[in-house]
């Protein structure tokens, strides 16, 4: 079973699986506006601790993906995933599911 993030663009999903390129994840500010830097994929909490520096992502949906269909799960307006914050860009920080904070 695979690991998925979710985000919209105007009104388009767009999934951020573990090989995604090209594609930016919305990094709340401490001024509570959005920068957008390049996503990653996933490290678990122990590499993200030697990786970077904490931060929120606005993400709308985490998916479990099985081999046949993917099970979403909304993430409520005003929370956010836990992200790791590189000078590449931006990780989801994942053991097997994603913190919500």
């Amino acid at each position: 079973m695979n690991l998925i993030l979710a985000r919209y663009l105007n009104k388009r999903l767009i999934e951020l699986h573990p090989n995604t390129r090209g594609e930016t994840v919305g990094v709340l500010r401490r001024d509570g506006t959005y920068e957008y830097r390049q996503w990653l994929g996933f490290v678990n909490r122990e590499q993200a601790l030697t990786l970077g520096k904490p931060v929120k992502l606005q993400i709308s949906k985490v998916g479990k993906q099985s081999d046949f269909h993917t099970d979403w799960r909304d993430i409520p307006r005003g929370r956010h995933i836990q992200g790791c914050l590189t000078r590449d860009g931006v990780y989801a920080v994942a053991d097997w599911t994603v913190r919500v904070v």
